[in-house]
């Protein structure tokens, strides 16, 4: 190990040992009887990895857990691996140094584990959630609030207001080594985009000493553009550019090789998946955990293999390249395809005992036409006992000829264009998409609501337990239409049709702000119930999954059908005392005021003289005011 000072080889005592890893998923497929231990074999190995290293403290970039309502078996698992492998008598060596009570704000226990006294810490764990286990709920909770109160992680950088966030670091110092880890936990991407560029993203500093400490940004953000919208990330030059280290959680494709970022003068890691929750080709680069050592200003990073993932293979081909239209053509040229696949992933497992046998193949094949030429179910029975994925082996992907009205410069080069992948959303249609099937089967349509922000509103109050989420949704809805009409309509107009060119002409910018205005109504109207002590919570209806953990039931179950047909009016309601007609008027003023509970400002103890410095970005576009950074990236290399 080289760096600015003298010594080459630092001794353990003066510096930080952290393994790094994301996405783990636990809980995924866990029904399936082939794959459902796959994502705990691969958690286990990364934890088996901390003891052999011997490490400091064991940092997650978010989604440890699949779903956002585990089950009890994989909270159960979890818990368990946890403890097995991170409580026991190994010394700690960390001075915790900066205000517990603003880093674990949300915690009924309010400190970090190691220095609990009813617990016997080994390797702490500090996580950040992800967009799968983010909290949800009238109070705000998600499974890592379980692991927390029972004493088995630290979770951090939880925001709890929709109007600014504050972010906190953890400080920490080993010998002369000072390490600060900023967290923030999943936000939605297109809010937390525009709180980046109106600087409603604050990041705290210690006054003392401020560039002698190393700092770590872990984020759990699309790392990339998605679609069109320009929101639908969080790129890099928005963070602070004073940090030395990036972790970037949420992509599963994982890139071991560090990146440098100029603007910020940042080195960013992006560690990916250690499970396949999907049959993309990202998921196909081989899954790593890693070694990260931090001594004052310098670090390096070693790469960890996992041993214990299913061999995947991913392939594209083409039946149109390849003339092939015969079914019974088709058919044998798949399959051949197929076995060479099956033969690769052999190869790749090689004398590895502890992957799993049996690979996953996705063999992604282009045709053309009016219909899928092979039946995918019925192609997988003869790989039932060679595959972990027989019945969806194949991905179908229908191309045509550009139209000269959709691209003529494309329709002149004799360029393709995707429909889309046929089979990879099969069996996923979006509630907002199911509300317009049904509509349009009985020749009716929404007028003023958009599908796209219903199937949100509706995913929020089924998965995430937002009650309110439909009702804002309509509410906020009818005072977009109203205040169009106010401002566009005359007398004598045809409202109807009014509100038809209203709807036509909006974009999907236009849209998509919609549906994040009222997604901040839900989580502030959440916010303020939660400040006052009071909840709506409703029982879930466990015959569904009786395995389905409630994060939020702490009420006796009572009969079927309870509550169905319950008055919407609340006595503690600020909307009014009804939602009939004529009660509106009262609730306007209540609903888009700024009710969210603000993080708590703790002040960090004599050290830092009671100061705190915040740092706020003025613009996502600005260069970086330093040249250069004093951190030094060592050399890198594979596993120890």
């Amino acid at each position: 190990m080289t760096g600015d000072d003298d010594s080459q080889d630092p001794p353990e005592e003066e510096s930080f040992s952290v393994l790094v890893a994301t996405d783990t998923h636990l809980g995924y497929a866990e029904k399936d009887a082939i794959r459902g231990e796959d994502s705990f074999r691969a958690f286990e190995e990364v934890l088996q990895h901390a003891v052999d290293q011997q490490v400091d403290m064991i940092l997650l970039g978010g989604d440890l857990f699949h779903d956002n309502k585990p089950s009890r078996t994989t909270v159960h698992k979890a818990t368990t691996l946890l403890r097995k492998y991170c409580f026991g008598d190994k010394p700690i060596q960390i001075e915790f140094l900066s205000d517990q009570k603003a880093n674990f704000h949300t915690s009924h226990f309010p400190r970090v584990n190691y220095e609990d006294p009813n617990l016997n810490v080994g390797i702490p764990v500090f996580s950040i959630h992800g967009n799968h286990d983010d909290p949800a709920g009238p109070q705000g909770l998600c499974a890592l609030d379980l692991l927390s109160a029972s004493g088995v992680i630290n979770y951090f950088g939880k925001a709890t207001s929709v109007d600014e966030i504050v972010i906190n670091p953890l400080l920490m110092r080993k010998g002369p080594t000072k390490l600060a880890i900023y967290g923030l936990g999943s936000v939605r991407d297109e809010r937390l985009h525009r709180m980046f560029l109106n600087n409603k993203v604050r990041v705290t500093r210690p006054e003392q000493d401020r560039d002698d400490w190393f700092n770590i940004f872990v984020i759990h953000q699309n790392h990339v553009k998605r679609g069109s919208q320009a929101t639908s990330y969080i790129p890099e030059d928005f963070l602070p550019d004073f940090m030395d280290l990036v972790i970037w959680g949420h992509e599963h494709d994982c890139k071991p090789e560090l990146e440098h970022n100029e603007t910020i003068n940042a080195y960013v890691l992006q560690p990916g998946s250690s499970v396949a929750t999907s049959l993309s080709e990202g998921e196909t680069l081989p899954k790593h955990c890693f070694k990260l050592k931090i001594w004052k200003k310098n670090f390096c990073l070693n790469k960890i293999p996992l041993t214990t993932v299913r061999p995947f293979i991913f392939k594209s081909v083409s039946l149109i390249d390849n003339d092939i239209t015969a079914d019974e053509k088709i058919h044998d040229f798949l399959q051949y395809h197929v076995n060479e696949m099956i033969e690769r992933a052999n190869e790749l497992r090689g004398d590895n005992s502890n992957a799993p046998e049996l690979p996953l193949i996705r063999l992604r094949y282009e045709y053309s036409g009016g219909t899928i030429p092979i039946n995918g179910a019925k192609f997988g029975v003869d790989y039932l006992t060679q595959l972990a994925n027989p019945r969806d082996i194949l991905l179908s992907v229908k191309k045509k000829e550009y139209s000269s009205t959709d691209n003529k410069a494309s329709a002149r080069t004799g360029t393709l264009k995707e429909e889309g992948d046929e089979d990879e959303n099969k069996g996923s249609t979006s509630r907002g998409d199911l509300a317009l099937e049904i509509m349009k089967a009985d020749n009716k349509e929404f007028k003023i609501l958009f599908e796209s922000c219903l199937g949100m509103a509706s995913d929020d109050f089924v998965d995430k337990l937002e009650n309110d989420s439909v009702n804002e949704y309509i509410d906020f809805a009818m005072e977009r239409c109203e205040d169009y009409l106010k401002q566009k309509a005359k007398f004598g107009d045809d409202l109807t049709e009014k509100v038809r060119v209203r709807k036509a002409v909006m974009t999907k910018d236009d849209v998509a702000d919609d549906c994040e205005e009222a997604r901040r109504r839900t989580e502030n109207r959440r916010l303020e119930k939660q400040a006052r002590g009071e909840s709506d919570e409703r029982d879930v209806d466990r015959d569904s999954d009786p395995d389905a953990l409630d994060l939020d039931d702490e009420k006796p179950a009572r009969g079927r059908g309870r509550g169905r047909g319950r008055s919407r009016a609340r006595a503690n309601s600020t909307r009014g005392t009804a939602r009939g007609k004529g009660s509106r008027g009262g609730g306007k003023g209540s609903r888009g005021g700024k009710g969210g509970v603000k993080t708590p400002k703790g002040n960090l103890d004599s050290f830092f003289s009671g100061t705190m410095a915040t740092s706020s970005n003025a613009s996502p576009s600005r260069v970086s005011s330093r040249s250069t950074k004093n951190t030094k990236l060592l050399e890198i290399s594979d596993s120890d």
